[in-house]
Parts: C-alpha cells; sequence; structure tokens
C-alpha cells in the first residue's frame, strides 16, 4: 500500500509542472518556490532569448539575481530549488552574452 502512495504521490508531483509564463508572476515569485521553473519552458518557447539584448532579457525577467555562483557568467537567474523530492539544489537561468551585449548562450543548471 505505501509503495502505490507514493508511487502516486510521485506522479501527481510531476503533473502539471509548466505553467504559461507570466511576466507579473514571475517577478513577484518566491524564490523559495518552484514558480519560476514551472514557467521556465514557455518563456523559452515565447521568448527565445538566442540575440535579444541585455535591456529586452531584465525588461521580462527583471534584474537578474544576486549571487556568487557561476563567476563569469553575465545574467544569472534562480528558478528555484530542484524538482527532487528533498530538494538541497536549485534551478538556474544563466545567460551569456556576447561582446555587443546580445544573448549568445543561456542553459538551464542545478547546482
Amino acid at each position: 500500500m505505501r509503495v502505490v502512495l507514493l508511487l502516486a504521490l510521485l506522479f501527481l508531483t510531476g503533473c502539471g509542472s509548466q505553467r504559461p509564463f507570466d511576466r507579473e508572476r514571475w517577478l513577484d515569485a518566491d524564490l523559495a518556490t518552484r514558480e519560476r521553473a514551472h514557467m521556465i519552458a514557455s518563456f523559452l518557447k515565447a521568448h527565445p532569448l538566442q540575440g535579444m539584448d541585455r535591456a529586452e532579457v531584465v525588461h521580462l525577467l527583471g534584474p537578474p539575481t544576486p549571487t556568487d555562483k557561476w563567476e563569469g557568467t553575465e545574467m544569472i537567474y534562480v528558478l528555484g530549488p530542484d524538482g527532487s523530492l528533498m530538494a538541497i539544489d536549485h534551478e538556474w537561468l544563466l545567460i551569456e552574452l556576447d561582446e555587443t551585449d546580445r544573448v549568445a548562450s543561456y542553459d538551464v543548471v542545478s547546482d
């Protein structure tokens, strides 16, 4: 019986994990939750970052998250705790800019 309940819990926590990007919800998100992580796929689909300039990114996502992780990465946004059952790590959106201040590359990573 415990196994069935555990499997049901794991199934339900995985369902509905993607949500439409909503700029206001993103900006007001509690960074201790996965609210941003649930929106990142729809954000990237609706707003391809490649080639976007810094001001456009900041307009959409707000100022980058202050952190000392990934020294040398130009723009970093915390997405929230990773999706594991006992999350101790976080997911992040890392954005690298080129010499013209446009997005050269980006990646979603866990620490």
